[in-house]
């Protein structure tokens, strides 16, 4: 990484910080005080972590766009559509606050004046969360993420995990999990990879494990039929392969990762976007550019997929046919792509854009066999 992309990650690794320790200096009564803050039914907590983030991304570069569902939500995000690539610009997308509602169902009968910095590092708090939520919680927990996306491509993503106190990151140096400590302090692009601290995240071969184990959303409505559209799962299918059905959005690659292989479960052969929003998969892009494998190829491969005749939710296409995609090839001859700029200048709120993306270790051959017995296109940026 060369200094202005230093800049940003070292901005971003500050702002979801930032809304880390805000909220850990928080009481559960605030946490959960409906305020006034975009939509009236935002909770504090919500707020203070997008607070948080914007006013440090504004300050480190006021020429950027951030775009949060928030803010979208207010009409504040314009972006000028010119040919590309003069239409790229730095964006930052962020998700303030995942899993939002199971935190709030997580502290809901825990005492109003206690600070959710003592809840969270209490480990009876993690274990039932584990119970409720899923597990491991360091993949699992509510989390603050963001994600640059810098001449068209995903530069780096920075996640936090506020129930485990970890921070994941990724860069062309590599993906790393940090643990945060217990006040604020100076973590940047030094501490985490030349200083060392930062512990390498890989992401293993499938190795002859069952190549259709998957997680996925699938707790609103349309949700199954967008997945069966997709044919990569039969109904029949359905029950024996999902592996999990309500987990995080900017999380979820991590199921793919030695974290997850590291706790002796059932490996997950992959993980599937299910026509959800762009925050809730955005930030997987970065962790796949950069995964290695042990030979130094792409350690995961990355497809979209998409559908004669998509399904729509709110308007918005779930499975996105490749002339509607944010992904364009960055010439007819060059099938590498680039995330549209002039795709994302077609909606008033570019929060809402949605797609449906599969991401598998580089060996399953049955992904990469059915992803192109459907024609489903293989999304690949420049290297690193």
């Amino acid at each position: 990484m060369h200094g202005t992309e230093i800049g940003h990650f070292n901005a971003m690794i500050l702002a979801v910080m930032k809304a880390h320790y805000a909220i850990g200096d928080s009481t559960v009564g605030d946490a959960l005080k409906l305020v006034n803050y975009g939509k009236v039914d935002t909770d504090g907590m919500d707020a203070i972590a997008e607070i948080s983030i914007i006013s440090v991304m504004r300050e480190h570069d006021p020429n950027a766009l951030v775009i949060t569902e928030e803010i979208g939500s207010k009409g504040e995000i314009g972006i000028s559509t010119m040919p590309e690539p003069l239409a790229f610009r730095t964006i930052y997308i962020s998700d303030p606050i995942d899993r939002s509602r199971q935190m709030e169902l997580s502290i809901k009968d825990i005492p109003k004046n206690k600070l959710l910095k003592k809840v969270f590092r209490d480990p009876s708090f993690r274990t039932n969360w584990e119970k409720e939520y899923g597990a491991p919680a360091s993949i699992t927990g509510g989390c603050s993420a963001i994600t640059c996306i810098r001449h068209g491509s995903p530069l780096c993503a920075v996640i936090a995990n506020h129930i485990t106190q970890q921070l994941f990151v990724s860069c062309s140096a590599g993906n790393f999990v940090i643990d945060l400590p217990p006040k604020m302090a100076k973590i940047d692009f030094d501490y985490i990879v030349k200083d060392g601290h930062g512990v390498p995240l890989t992401f293993p071969s499938i190795d002859g494990s069952d190549m259709r184990q998957f997680v996925t959303f699938m707790g609103k409505d349309g949700y199954k039929e967008n997945l069966l559209a997709s044919k990569l799962v039969s109904e029949r299918d359905l029950k024996k392969t999902l592996q999990y059905g309500l987990p995080g959005g900017p999380s979820r690659v991590l199921y793919l990762s030695s974290l997850y292989a590291s706790t002796g479960r059932k490996p997950i052969g992959f993980i599937l976007a299910n026509g959800e929003k762009i925050g809730e998969w955005v930030h997987w892009l970065p962790f796949v550019r950069f995964a290695r494998s042990p030979w130094g190829s792409p350690a995961l491969k990355l497809s979209e997929i998409w559908q004669d005749r998509p399904g729509t939710k709110d308007g918005i296409l779930k499975a996105t046919p490749p002339a509607y995609s944010i992904f364009k090839q960055i010439s007819k001859t060059d099938t590498r792509m680039i995330l549209s700029n002039n795709v994302l200048a077609n909606f008033d709120n570019p929060s809402i854009v949605r797609g449906t993306l599969i991401v598998a270790p580089y060996d399953n051959d049955w992904a990469n066999r059915a992803t192109n017995q459907y024609g489903y296109r293989l999304i690949e940026f420049m290297p690193k």
